[in-house]
């Protein structure tokens, strides 16, 4: 048991702002460390919230012993030198999806969590949503899941679009929906196959939009489809349907007001009138339980079983590169996370 939990956060853009304002309102948080590499934006964040201390450097709240949890929220290429210093210092550490980029750096920093007995939570906020938990509750083992998590066309100069900084949309998003597709199984991938390719970003060398097939362990199976090709009228941005013979559930506009209709179970209907808490969207979306979570596993040692962990980061971006070596393959892959 620890009464005060100090944390440190890396990247004071929306993520970091938006993390930084839920922990402030939590009587048994300290906001040590306020840190971005334009120190004005941690400037002003710590005005508006009371931080105590900013910094440019990283490195700066890595060496404060004070600092018990670090938040990284950082273009994606930084997490990986970030989450490994974070664990060799000590930190607990909670990192934005993606994990990584690349299997080598998703290699390294689960060899580094693991060397450091650190705790990792991943952001996949979604595993603490009412809505995909209703799912996971009225059909805990399905046997077809199909997900969805598309957009429209992300802009050409977005730093997430960059090959380097953010790797494009299906790594930088899509990510979310191959962790929530794996989530909802409860079973382990074992094989992807993917077909797609890059349709409208001819001058960026990534691949914008993906659709794939999952096989799992248990012999379920998922078709996931992500890009940033276009706006789904119906469905919204972000869908799942899990599908058991005789009992169905359906998610969809998570992003925006989230729905749940079931076939096969009463009520056939749940929106954010129906589960507590959801007119308020960030627990309706999951990012309030997520960042409670975190906080009680670091000062109770509650361990936040629907948590994304560190294992789960990297197979979120392994099935991703995987999605991409099929496209160009046009051949079925293995997925081998989980024996690393």
């Amino acid at each position: 048991m620890k009464d005060q939990i100090s944390v440190a956060i890396f990247g004071c853009g929306n993520m970091g702002s938006t993390h930084a304002r839920k922990l402030a309102k939590m009587n048994n948080v300290r906001l040590r460390y306020l840190v971005d590499v334009n120190e004005e934006s941690a400037i002003r964040l710590k005005k508006e919230l009371d931080a105590e201390l900013t910094s440019s450097d990283y490195r700066t709240a890595l060496d404060d012993k004070e600092v018990d949890i670090v938040i990284i929220c950082t273009h994606h290429h930084l997490h990986a030198p970030m989450s490994i210093a974070s664990a060799q210092a000590g930190k607990h550490i909670f990192c934005e999806k993606p994990l990584a980029l690349t299997m080598e750096d998703c290699l390294a920093i689960t060899e580094a969590v693991e060397k450091a007995g650190v705790k990792f939570m991943m952001g996949f906020q979604a595993r603490f949503s009412p809505f995909v938990l209703k799912l996971k509750e009225v059909v805990p083992h399905p046997w077809v899941i199909i997900a969805q998590l598309i957009d429209p066309k992300w802009g050409e100069s977005i730093w997430a679009n960059d090959p380097i900084e953010g790797g494009g949309n299906v790594l930088s998003q899509g990510c979310h929906c191959f962790d929530v597709t794996c989530f909802l199984s409860g079973s382990k991938p074992v094989s992807i196959y993917a077909e797609g390719g890059n349709f409208h970003h001819p001058s960026l060398p990534i691949i914008d939009s993906v659709a794939c097939t999952l096989r799992f362990e248990n012999g379920s199976v998922a078709n996931v489809t992500v890009g940033d090709f276009g706006n789904p009228a119906l469905m919204g941005k972000s869908a799942y349907q899990v599908f058991a013979g005789s009992v169905t559930a359906t998610l969809f506009k998570y992003y925006n007001e989230p729905e749940v209709r079931l076939w096969g179970k009463e009520p056939s209907r749940i929106t954010i009138d129906d589960l507590p808490g959801c007119n308020d969207s960030h627990i309706a979306h999951g990012y309030t339980q997520q960042i409670q979570a975190l906080i009680d596993w670091v000062s109770k040692d509650i361990d936040p079983v629907n948590a994304a962990k560190v294992r789960d980061g990297m197979l979120a971006t392994e099935l991703a590169l995987k999605a991409f070596e099929s496209i160009k393959t046009h051949q079925p892959q293995s997925v081998i996370s989980d024996q690393c």
